[in-house]
């Protein structure tokens, strides 16, 4: 009972970002990317367990943080874990990532390239896009009344080797995937 009270203060004093205006979007993503992971856990496979292996972030497409993640995370840790950031450019790099940011720019050719190759590995994807969640993207962040929300593919999620907390699933909205549209 006590730490599911805490869990909860912990996430809606992390999540507070969520409830105040988008002036500074990137920072707020670039927190969000802590606080999610706070509440998602990886299969063993994934090197949690290894403090001397980095946490890393990839961002694939143009990166709209500039330097917000490098100055974010060089203070603070992922899962007890230093934070290295970078930049994808081909699906090879893909592989290592926790979580892959999908960008704006990314086109929606390469996405469906980008969840072949993360759908059977421990990356925790996340887009800012509208229609990404129901292409198969884990997380989306889409902006409404002002505010930085979620949404999550909840069979993507199902099918992936990530484990969400569902106090964090219960803050999302969930997306059904095309396929299961039609």
């Amino acid at each position: 009972m006590k730490r599911e009270i805490l869990s909860a203060v912990i996430l809606i004093l992390c999540l507070s970002c969520l409830l105040f205006p988008v002036k500074d979007e990137y920072y707020r993503k670039a927190a969000l990317f802590r606080v999610i992971s706070h509440y998602c856990l990886w299969p063993e496979e994934a090197g949690m367990s290894d403090n001397s292996s980095p946490f890393v972030i990839g961002v694939m497409g143009r990166n709209p943080f500039k330097n917000i993640l490098e100055e974010f995370y060089s203070r603070h840790k992922i899962k007890n874990k230093k934070v290295e950031i970078r930049d994808v450019s081909y699906l090879t790099g893909i592989p290592g990532c926790h979580i892959l940011f999908l960008s704006k720019s990314i086109k929606k050719d390469l996405l469906a390239r980008v969840l072949a190759v993360t759908h059977s590995r421990p990356v925790l994807t996340i887009g800012e896009t509208p229609g990404f969640a129901e292409k198969g993207v884990l997380l989306n962040f889409y902006i409404s009344d002002n505010r930085i929300l979620l949404e999550v593919n909840g069979t993507a999620l199902r099918k992936s080797s990530l484990q969400m907390d569902p106090l964090l699933l219960r803050l999302a909205r969930i997306i059904m995937p095309m396929e299961e549209r039609e």
